[in-house]
């Protein structure tokens, strides 16, 4: 089932736990606590113990169907890094580039 990752994520940062402590808490391995948290998967089981964790009705957990852009955005995958350094790289050698013609 998707729950609402960044809800979980959100409500257990305000209560200042970590990730370890969350699955203490509902009786989970910490590995199933960081999936929720970045995938949003998680089984009927793990739902009903976050929410009890939480003190929220298990609906509450839930994603929402029909998000919205900005939802969205947040739910695709990070950017590769070699992607980032490429980018990075590809700026600093226009910037020379253009440095030189000034010159």
């Amino acid at each position: 089932m998707q729950l609402n990752f960044l809800l979980i994520r959100q409500l257990r940062t305000d209560k200042g736990w970590t990730q370890q402590h969350l699955a203490d808490i509902c009786d989970l391995s910490l590995r199933t606590i960081q999936r929720v948290e970045v995938q949003g998967i998680a089984s009927l089981e793990t739902s009903k113990a976050l929410a009890a964790a939480f003190e929220v009705n298990r609906e509450s957990l839930l994603s929402e169907v029909g998000l919205s852009v900005a939802s969205s955005d947040i739910s695709k995958k990070p950017i590769p890094l070699w992607l980032l350094c490429a980018t990075f790289l590809a700026g600093v050698l226009c910037g020379a580039f253009l440095l030189s013609l000034l010159s």
